[in-house]
């Protein structure tokens, strides 16, 4: 348990120090900003501000992955009457991608009992050549995986087509920025949230879904 709250404080310690980051720098000239070449918004201190938005063209694809266990999974049998949570990662990543896995680590008690039934958390590799079940596996033990969070990997081909589906494909893979998607898949309705979002940020997006879910289901009579 030592090693594990280490593993956690050091990334979440680093999510800090990486306000507009992308894997390859923990910081850029004036002017940089995302892989679009917009520059980032900065909020106190310099960094970069947490920004959420909807994305209407994300979708989940009809594809199958296999997860950290080897086990092969269908995305959208995940995505079934759960709120997904999902995020992009590799393990040989040396800046945001701790940070960002930590992070989920922590949502997961944020979520308390609606994780799994309520919600799954998915992180997809960017990198299925190296990045084996087996590789995932140990990364995600590192940051105290729960059921209801997966770590997915797959041949190259579908691995792309899956991100190209979500939105998180990068061309270097070492320059991709934080990204967060939450969204639920039979709304056909996706929240996009780029920075490095603190659990309880994220939290409070997964419980406005929530939230409408429940409502929609109360004037349906269900």
């Amino acid at each position: 348990m030592r090693s594990l709250s280490s593993s956690v404080s050091n990334a979440l310690l680093l999510a800090g120090a990486l306000a507009v980051a992308s894997c390859g720098r923990a910081s850029g000239p004036p002017g940089d900003g995302d892989a679009s070449g917009t520059p980032a918004p900065e909020g106190p201190g310099g960094a970069a501000a947490v920004r959420s938005a909807p994305a209407p063209d994300v979708a989940v694809p009809d594809e199958e992955l296999v997860d950290q266990d080897g086990a092969p999974v269908r995305l959208r049998e995940l995505a079934k009457d759960r709120v997904l949570v999902v995020n992009f990662i590799f393990t040989a990543c040396t800046t945001i991608c701790s940070p960002m896995t930590a992070i989920f680590g922590r949502l997961q008690g944020e979520l308390g009992d609606a994780l799994e039934r309520d919600v799954r958390l998915v992180s997809i590799s960017l990198d299925p050549a190296t990045d084996t079940p087996e590789r995932l596996k140990r990364y995600a033990d590192k940051f105290g995986r729960r059921p209801g969070w997966v770590f997915l990997t797959g041949s190259r081909e579908r691995v792309r087509r899956v991100l190209d589906a979500l939105g998180g494909r990068a061309p270097i893979k070492e320059q991709h920025t934080p990204v967060t998607l939450i969204g639920r898949e039979a709304e056909g309705r996706w929240t996009r949230v780029d920075g490095i979002a603190p659990p309880a940020r994220l939290a409070e997006e997964v419980r406005a879904f929530l939230a409408r879910g429940q409502t929609a289901q109360r004037a349906s009579g269900g």
